[in-house]
């Protein structure tokens, strides 16, 4: 072979390769049409977590509609200790520990679901946790947007996301002080309707059959909710049914980890996410989740959120 043929062989093999600087044009490129796309697909991720949460949420409603159907007309029980583990409790005290769900996601070995990991059987489908038999699957108790890992957990996700409105149900569980059980069927007290713990509280209405359902409606009342991930405890979610000037009141904090908004779901079976307008709605937390309820917070300026919230949780006696 001759040099010029050689260095025509090499010339050509040469052009058929990128030079450094097409390599990171093409890379900026790609890098450009990412970021252009992330939001997209931030914004496609959140509606489809979203719809999840709506159809769990939807099926928990379902089933604790049909619990009702099946007891005489009485609600589930929405009644438990929140500060303690279902988990560590004596055979004694679970006997008088029936809740819709047992455990409470402030402690540790209730939250991870340590019997679960242990055992293979949850919490969510024990006995005591009296709607398991409407809802088999652990899966319908966690929305698939809370990704909260929590450190008290053993470094676990919250097996649970969703809580019942404090005005919704009927108390069952007698305190590990030995106070004496209430009869069965009696309703939640409610104790933060007004805004502030108060009891007894004969303010607010609450309901512990469906039939009780008149004021605001059915479909104007929610019965759960996706709590926020850092302030969950218990089974029940503490919402003000009271909000006038001055006096807007977030308890339980929800969740905003649908972009900004939050799964309810309704007594007359509908479920709807809800787009929050005030980031402190679900941004008022506080991130040790070990600690007791947040106490009624009023804020400074009135909360829009407070004022949609509250007609929905109850309405007066």
């Amino acid at each position: 072979m001759n040099i010029k043929a050689k260095c025509e062989q090499e010339n050509c093999s040469r052009s058929s390769g990128f030079t450094l600087i097409e390599l990171l044009v093409v890379i900026a490129i790609i890098a450009i049409l990412a970021a252009l796309l992330l939001p997209a697909l931030t914004k496609a991720k959140q509606r489809a977590q979203a719809i999840g949460c709506m159809s769990n949420t939807k099926q928990m409603t379902l089933g604790w509609r049909i619990y009702a159907d099946d007891n005489d007309d009485l609600l589930a029980p929405n009644d438990s200790p929140y500060l303690t583990a279902y988990a560590s409790m004596s055979a004694a005290q679970k006997a008088t520990a029936k809740n819709w769900v047992v455990g409470t996601m402030a402690i540790g070995i209730d939250a991870g679901d340590a019997p679960y990991r242990i055992t293979g059987v949850s919490e969510l489908l024990d006995p005591n946790s009296v709607l398991s038999p409407y809802l088999p699957s652990r899966a319908l108790y966690h929305c698939p947007a809370d990704e909260y890992v929590d450190i008290n957990a053993g470094n676990q996700v919250h097996v649970r996301s969703y809580s019942m409105n404090s005005a919704v149900g009927t108390r069952f569980y007698s305190a590990i002080n030995g106070t004496p059980p209430v009869p069965v069927g009696t309703a939640v007290v409610g104790e933060f309707l007004p805004g502030t713990w108060t009891s007894p509280q004969l303010t607010y209405l609450t309901y512990g059959k469906m039939s009780s359902f008149t004021r605001p409606g059915p479909s104007d009342t929610w019965v759960f909710m996706d709590e926020n991930p850092h302030r969950i405890n218990d089974g029940g979610m503490c919402a003000a049914a009271l909000a006038a000037p001055g006096k807007t009141y977030i308890i339980d904090p929800p969740s905003g980890l649908h972009g900004g908004a939050g799964g309810l779901a309704f007594a007359d079976g509908h479920a709807i996410v809800h787009k929050w307008q005030d980031s402190r709605t679900y941004g008022s937390q506080n991130a040790a989740n070990n600690l007791p309820p947040m106490p009624a917070l009023q804020q400074p300026g009135d909360n829009p959120d407070c004022f949609y919230l509250a007609p929905l949780t109850s309405a007066p006696r």
